[in-house]
């Protein structure tokens, strides 16, 4: 293999100009879609970027079981991220509350507190999770158009 640097950092390449996943150096990766996956929940998708594949689903806006997540003017956004034990080749088992996962969950918070009129959903609780259930990069920027895409589906 040869190396080549960018500025985004290190690239690997085959002699033939090819990364190891086959594509060219200006190639994006494949995008594979599905919406509606969890008939359960109100909204869900499904993203595979690549080889990373990510499904999310959101429930809500419902009501609010706990007091201390009841907002009098706007809705309460809960995200939870997890990736799964077989997501990546290293087996190792990640806890629901370690460093990765918690950043994450905060990212996604943050990002849909943003991004949802949550004004026109006073006293409710939306919940977004996302699971990563194959890595090979981008795990944020995956789970964020997952997470889109379930809160399109639920009608958010």
């Amino acid at each position: 293999h040869v190396e080549h640097s960018e500025m985004a950092g290190v690239e690997y390449l085959s002699p033939e100009g090819l990364r190891i996943d086959g594509r060219r150096p200006p190639e994006l990766r494949k995008l594979e879609s599905q919406l509606g996956k969890c008939q359960q929940a109100d909204g869900s998708a499904y993203l595979q970027q690549g080889n990373t594949k990510v499904i999310a689903t959101v429930y809500g806006p419902h009501d609010v079981s706990r007091r201390s997540e009841s907002l009098h003017d706007k809705a309460f956004i809960n995200c939870q991220y997890s990736m799964a034990t077989f997501s990546t080749s290293e087996r190792k088992s990640r806890t629901k509350g370690d460093r990765k996962s918690t950043e994450i969950s905060l990212a996604l918070k943050r990002t849909f507190e943003a991004a949802i009129l949550t004004e026109l959903y006073p006293m409710s609780k939306i919940d977004i999770f996302v699971q990563v259930l194959q890595s090979d990069g981008g795990n944020r920027s995956v789970c964020i158009n997952a997470a889109t895409m379930a809160l399109i589906d639920a009608g958010v």
